[in-house]
């Protein structure tokens, strides 16, 4: 589980089609390896990204795509292990999941999978999206944002527990879906 990382493309739809290639003559594709950083996959004459995928990977290649401040990396097909197909928008300039009653970002927002997140049970959600590398969704999982009022980390400080009582709001997010490759 802590071998797998977490790289993320920008799609105008919503697709599970991985590139075939990246920019550049080399086997595998153009990722960022923060979400944050998605944006440096947009070209300037393009509008913005209605989707992101999440792809977890067994490894990735340093590359430089982009120049020396760059977040790019170069993936294989072959070390893709799931993906995850979000709706996003933007947010003072910046991207995050789309949703319509949870806000997608700031203080006790925390990211899970539907199948981790059982009614009445305690959660183990991540802090980041770039984090969702340590969950082990299931094939259809739908991305599940939640907002709690009392949270502590777990011991390797990668999860957080929450109790059911602390649970605030909870949005699945119906647009999106995990495949598991």
């Amino acid at each position: 589980m802590y071998n797998l990382e977490m790289v993320f493309l920008g799609t105008h739809t919503f697709t599970f089609t991985l590139p075939s290639t990246a920019e550049v003559d080399v086997p595998g594709f153009e990722a960022v390896c923060t979400f944050q950083r998605l944006y440096e996959l947009q070209a300037a004459d393009e509008p913005a990204f209605t989707y992101a995928q999440a792809v977890c990977v067994s490894e990735v290649e340093d590359y430089d795509f982009r120049g020396e401040d760059s977040a790019c990396v170069l993936v294989s097909h072959e070390a893709v292990r799931w993906v995850l197909c979000f709706p996003v928008g933007k947010r003072d300039g910046e991207y995050v999941p789309q949703t319509q009653s949870v806000p997608p970002d700031g203080v006790d927002i925390f990211y899970t999978f539907s199948s981790t997140a059982p009614s009445g049970a305690p959660i183990h959600p991540v802090l980041h999206l770039d984090d969702l590398r340590l969950l082990s969704p299931q094939p259809g999982d739908k991305l599940v944002v939640v907002r709690a009022s009392h949270w502590c980390l777990d011991e390797h400080q990668d999860t957080v527990l929450i109790l059911s009582e602390d649970v605030l709001e909870v949005e699945i997010i119906p647009a999106s879906e995990v495949r598991v490759l």
